[in-house]
């Protein structure tokens, strides 16, 4: 499939949401008659609602480099500790993933949702919309709380239908996260086995699997072992893990970036200068994680000059390198003035705007298995699966023993004295460039992350006020509703902070 030629076409296809003209079935032709354009189908909507999780614009940079890639503990930014995004002017900017996901994703699910069920109701079309409903919704619920879930994106669907809009439509109300999960998981169940059988639905239009119906399943069943996970559902994360799940790197579920013309415009997509500028660095508690805690170079971790560059070439031409040891800002502490741009992310490997948008990988499968056996021996063998396959995404070969013996045996003692901790550890770094995971994982263990795997000090600046269950006053338990849902949706939003508190990291 010709990305860049279809994505142009299927972003003016999107007309019922950018106001653009449409084209017919064959992507290479537009319509000669603008002022009749076609009506998109499902599949085109689907490969928009694709794309936009990837980002059309700037939204997607804003919700990893400067919210959840900061409060989720890899970096720290430069105009301020990360409450500047929640506080003053950043939810201006922080806002911009809530609006773009409702109308982008959601909106266009729906719409795709409702013409599939129209024409022909496929059973398994509409799992795979159901599966990328799920993963956008539970991004949204992750970092929101309560939100709009069961009427969300109603309105659009109802619209691009010519039907009549309801209050609720319009002003759609916030569903309890416990709702919202519930149904989700609902969901995932439908969708694993509906997606049991080998076919192909959507064709090219799918650019996750390419239609691939027992991929699909295979992404189902991963996202359930991680909302399953969230929740301590005993039951469900032992049937997910019977169940097929993400194995290998060829298995990953990523968004690929799609350019044509200016990353700002609308035929572009991807992480736009998601850490391809000087606002985010890496943070202590990272750069602690990565080298040990010590100054002896032999036993970093391998993939630390991948995430990140600690060399600058300065005006006159000199390249100087800087100690991975020199003491960095904490999350807590306030940036008066920008750290030196040598500690900005790496920009090619983890930090263009052309970085594909993961979705879920077989690192996190591995490490999940490992969380949860209860066999010693098989623990250290999903263990030292989910590093390799995190070392080998990076092509830094797949046996960490062999190849990295000052690192392994540095990983392998802190495994030895408690190997939960050094499991999720691990699978927080591998995490690096999907913020709203890194977020959910520190909460979802926070127990285990504040005090234990992150020093007070030392990888972050221990208050004298703790609040939030006794942990400190810095940390963001989740992201504030963003100002236009003030403006447009004041009294359900009122509602929704009124809801009892029980998120699923509030366990």
């Amino acid at each position: 499939m010709n990305f860049s030629k279809s994505l142009k076409n299927i972003l003016v296809a999107g007309s019922v949401l950018i106001g653009a003209a449409s084209c017919t079935d064959n992507f290479e032709e537009l319509n000669t008659n603008p002022n009749n354009p076609s009506k998109p189908t499902p599949a085109q909507t689907f490969t928009f609602a694709q794309l936009a999780v990837s980002g059309v614009g700037h939204e997607t940079s804003r919700l990893n480099s400067l919210t959840t890639g900061q409060i989720g503990m890899h970096y720290i930014g430069a105009w301020g500790d990360s409450r500047v995004w929640l506080t003053g002017s950043g939810p201006v900017w922080v806002g911009e993933y809530w609006n773009k996901s409702y109308v982008k994703i959601v909106g266009n699910l729906e719409v795709a949702i409702k013409d599939v069920t129209a024409d022909d109701a496929d059973p398994a079309k509409l799992a795979m919309l159901d599966v990328w409903k799920v993963f956008n919704a539970h991004r949204i619920t992750d970092i929101y709380g309560h939100v709009p879930y069961f009427n969300a994106g109603k309105g659009y669907a109802a619209a691009e239908a010519g039907e009549s809009l309801t209050q609720d439509m319009l002003k759609p109300k916030y569903d309890e996260q416990s709702a919202i999960y519930a149904d989700m998981i609902a969901k995932l169940d439908n969708a694993v086995q509906v997606l049991g059988t080998a076919g192909n639905s959507f064709g090219e239009a799918d650019l996750v699997y390419g239609g691939d119906h027992l991929m699909w399943q295979k992404l189902a069943n991963t996202l359930r072992l991680r909302l399953a996970t969230r929740l301590g559902d005993d039951a469900k994360v032992t049937q997910s893990l019977n169940a097929p799940l993400i194995e290998t790197n060829e298995e990953i579920a990523l968004i690929p970036f799609t350019g044509e013309g200016d990353i700002w415009g609308l035929a572009s997509n991807g992480d736009a200068f998601s850490f391809d500028w000087g606002g985010a660095f890496p943070s202590q508690a990272i750069l602690n994680a990565m080298n040990q805690k010590d100054t002896d170079v032999t036993n970093d971790d391998p993939r630390l000059p991948v995430f990140f560059v600690n060399s600058i070439e300065e005006e006159d031409g000199t390249v100087t390198v800087y100690d991975w040891f020199e003491p960095q800002t904490m999350q807590g502490e306030d940036l008066t003035t920008s750290k030196h741009p040598a500690f900005a992310a790496n920009r090619t490997n983890i930090g263009g705007y052309d970085t594909p948008e993961m979705v879920a990988t077989p690192m996190e499968v591995a490490f999940l298995r490992a969380e949860h056996t209860t066999d010693a021996a098989m623990q250290l063998q999903y263990f030292t699966q989910g590093i390799n396959l995190s070392l080998e995404y990076y092509g830094l070969g797949s046996d960490v023993e062999t190849d990295y013996p000052a690192f392994w045996a540095s990983v392998k003692s802190n495994f030895d004295a408690n190997p939960k901790a050094e499991i999720l550890k691990q699978k927080w770094i591998g995490l690096i460039g999907n913020g709203p995971e890194a977020y959910a994982e520190v909460r979802r263990n926070s127990d285990l992350f504040f005090g234990t795997i992150f020093v007070p000090g030392v990888d972050y600046k221990k208050t004298s006020q703790g609040t939030d269950g006794g942990f400190d006053d810095f940390y963001q338990w989740k992201i504030e509703y963003p100002a236009s849902e003030a403006a447009t949706n004041l009294e359900n939003m009122q509602a929704a902070q009124n809801m009892p508190q029980n998120f699923w990291w509030t366990k």
